[in-house]
């Protein structure tokens, strides 16, 4: 794809320069990265050892993880240049048919002088620009923290081949309408039910199961049915 040119929405308006319109995560430098307490982690829907600037990113990653219509996103997908201004959004997302392009800010305020620009830019490239309120995903930090430990667990055991044991769960969710993860998991000897449990781990993230993951921390109790 060429370098776009830079588009502005009026006359008014400072004009929105960027890199490229392929989105790739741009890394802090070490100084924002010590100030900002960035947190990394290797993520399943971003492939990458991903980067988050701030607690809020963090969570809201884990929820993007979790949701089965997003197929994608990349953290700090653009390099931009509003007039005079650099910015860099904090979330690309491919959600179904849509690609929205997402800032989380406390209170969901954002710069109007940046907002019109870049509104009016992203919408030009069919993607819709959108401010995230923090709180919004800090009320949902426990359902965040379930998925962010399940996408962990699934990386330990990227390579194990669980199409066998995923078959076999989905049978016994649908002869018994649902399942614990007790009567997954053997705590007392969960290497010999690895593979079913991280097959189960995968049926939830893919959305072939599904979970109450909002309201505790996922354990021995937590209930999986067929979606």
């Amino acid at each position: 794809m060429g370098r776009p040119k830079p588009h502005h929405s009026a006359s008014t308006s400072p004009r929105v320069h960027i890199d490229a319109l392929t989105p790739v995560q741009h890394r802090a430098r070490r100084h924002f990265r010590i100030a900002a307490n960035v947190r990394i982690q290797r993520m399943l829907k971003h492939p990458h050892v991903s980067e988050f600037h701030s607690l809020a990113e963090y969570l809201y990653a884990g929820l993007l993880e979790g949701t089965p219509s997003v197929t994608g996103y990349v953290p700090q997908p653009f390099a931009l240049r509003v007039g005079k201004r650099r910015y860099t959004p904090d979330f690309y997302v491919v959600d179904g048919d849509k690609r929205r392009v997402l800032e989380l800010k406390p209170r969901g305020e954002f710069d109007p002088a940046l907002w019109g620009p870049l509104d009016a830019f992203f919408s030009a490239q069919g993607m819709r620009f959108e401010v995230i309120p923090n709180e919004v995903v800090f009320a949902r930090t426990i359902e965040a923290q379930n998925w962010l430990e399940l996408v962990r667990a699934l990386n330990l055991c990227r390579d194990l081949d669980t199409l066998a044991a995923e078959a076999a769960l989905l049978d016994q969710c649908q002869a018994a309408g649902s399942l614990t993860v007790g009567d997954v998991v053997d705590p007392g000897d969960r290497d010999s039910t690895l593979e079913l449990e991280v097959a189960m781990f995968r049926l939830l993230h893919r959305g072939r199961l599904t979970a109450n993951l909002s309201e505790q921390a996922l354990d021995y109790k937590t209930t999986v049915s067929l979606s």
